[in-house]
């Protein structure tokens, strides 16, 4: 299965517009750091470039999950995917703002700069579409037209390729939602987001599959597990959520793959993690696994939770 240059442009397009506030705070850092951060460290450029691809399910196409560009060109430098000619749309494009040499790929200048090339233009220029970019101090997404004495290289995703055989975001969403103070909140797909609102604590769930089944159940704070749901329908109680309009504090997830998934890529799990109230998150929780530290569930009790992610992994 694979994405095309025109859904990445398509997700890319949709935000231009978007500002930083609060020196640097912007949602892309916040979905790439999983709580909102601000300050001059939090340059968002490559944030933006990874969120993209989240959005499309081709996180994998990036080879690797970082905030870094130069770490990111090395990772298509390493899959022997980095241009520094011949650029196209859909390429991941890296500026340079100085004729220094990069430490991380031999014979590019450093990366301090990147964007996604919308278009190649006929006097050689590039039209991209950049986050982090614009004269105001904590950046904005912008369509830029950039000469090619800018450009360092450009990273290639090999978009006719398959994106689901590493341990990164699957092809597969997962849909889900939560109540809070008596409402359900929008419902989410993957890592795009996450379900809750800080501070608040969340009372429901429920959880729904691209394709396959899921059996999940949560914990009382102060009281037990309830009975394990499969649905998906908030207006059903018996079985459409799980939960009570009571506080949770854990949550324990089990995803069963369809078989035409594990013949072509093998077993996919539930990979889920929460935060406590007012705090940063939990590690990750892989299906109901106990191995490696990991308790079963996702959670902590006697700590109601405020923020929920889950996607699908190897």
């Amino acid at each position: 299965m694979a994405t095309s240059v025109a859904k990445i442009l398509s997700v890319a397009k949709a935000q231009v517009g978007v500002k930083a506030t609060d020196i640097k705070k912007c949602k892309y850092n916040t979905w790439y750091y999983g709580s909102a951060v601000s300050g001059s460290g939090y340059d968002w450029c490559e944030t933006f470039v990874q969120w993209v691809f989240a959005q499309c399910g081709a996180s994998s196409l990036l080879y690797q999950k970082t905030a870094n560009c130069g770490v990111q060109a090395r990772a298509f430098y390493n899959k022997g995917r980095l241009k520094t000619s011949g650029y196209l749309p859909g390429d991941v494009v890296f500026f340079h703002w100085s004729n220094d040499k990069s430490s991380y790929v031999p014979s590019v200048y450093t990366c301090d700069h990147v964007g996604i090339i919308e278009k190649v233009n006929s006097d050689g220029t590039l039209t991209t579409i950049e986050g982090n970019t614009g004269s105001t101090y904590n950046g904005e997404v912008m369509r830029r037209v950039r000469s090619l004495s800018v450009v360092s290289c450009a990273g290639r995703p090999d978009y006719s390729g398959s994106y689901d055989d590493d341990d990164s975001d699957s092809a597969v969403s997962v849909f889900y939602r939560v109540r809070v103070d008596g409402r359900w909140l929008k419902e989410v797909d993957s890592l795009s987001s996450y379900a809750g609102l800080q501070g608040r604590a969340i009372t429901d769930v429920a959880i729904k599959p691209q394709k396959g089944k899921v059996k999940y159940r949560v914990h009382i704070k102060g009281g037990s597990w309830l009975p394990y749901v499969t649905g998906y329908d908030i207006d059903e109680s018996e079985n459409g959520y799980a939960g009570d309009k009571k506080p949770i504090d854990a949550i324990e997830v089990y995803y069963y793959t369809p078989s035409d998934i594990i013949n072509k890529s093998g077993y996919l799990r539930a990979k889920y993690r929460v935060s406590p109230i007012g705090g940063a998150y939990y590690p990750w929780q892989y299906d109901n696994e106990t191995s490696n530290g990991q308790d079963g569930y996702a959670g902590l009790f006697s700590k109601a939770m405020d923020r929920f992610q889950i996607t699908l992994s190897k």
